[in-house]
């Protein structure tokens, strides 16, 4: 993990999470997004050293990452998301990508 760069990369349609941290795996590093409609979408996408995204991931249900952190133990990215659909109130509510999942080729 590291610190987000001042050089925000913003794809299309998107906009960018509020966790101060981005992820670094391998020649990737993995950014967290919620689509500019404000959908209940976590967006995932991981871009190459030339800034170009390679792959994107998105789980329904959530929006507004408030920080990531790795689980070295169980070997997963943990992206903690502010809202969550149903009766749930706002808070800290983490979605898992294990390192496998996250892994480009």
């Amino acid at each position: 993990m590291i610190a987000r760069p001042a050089q925000i990369l913003q794809p299309a349609g998107l906009s960018i999470s509020q966790a101060n941290v981005i992820v670094k795996y391998g020649e990737y590093t993995y950014w967290s997004y919620t689509p500019s409609s404000n959908d209940l979408v976590l967006v995932v996408v991981a871009f190459d050293s030339n800034n170009q995204e390679v792959k994107r991931w998105e789980v329904p249900g959530y929006r507004y990452t408030i920080d990531i952190g790795i689980d070295n133990q169980n070997k997963t990215v943990v992206f903690y998301m502010w809202q969550k659909v149903g009766v749930f109130e706002n808070g800290s509510y983490p979605v898992s990508f294990t390192w496998e999942q996250l892994k480009i080729n």
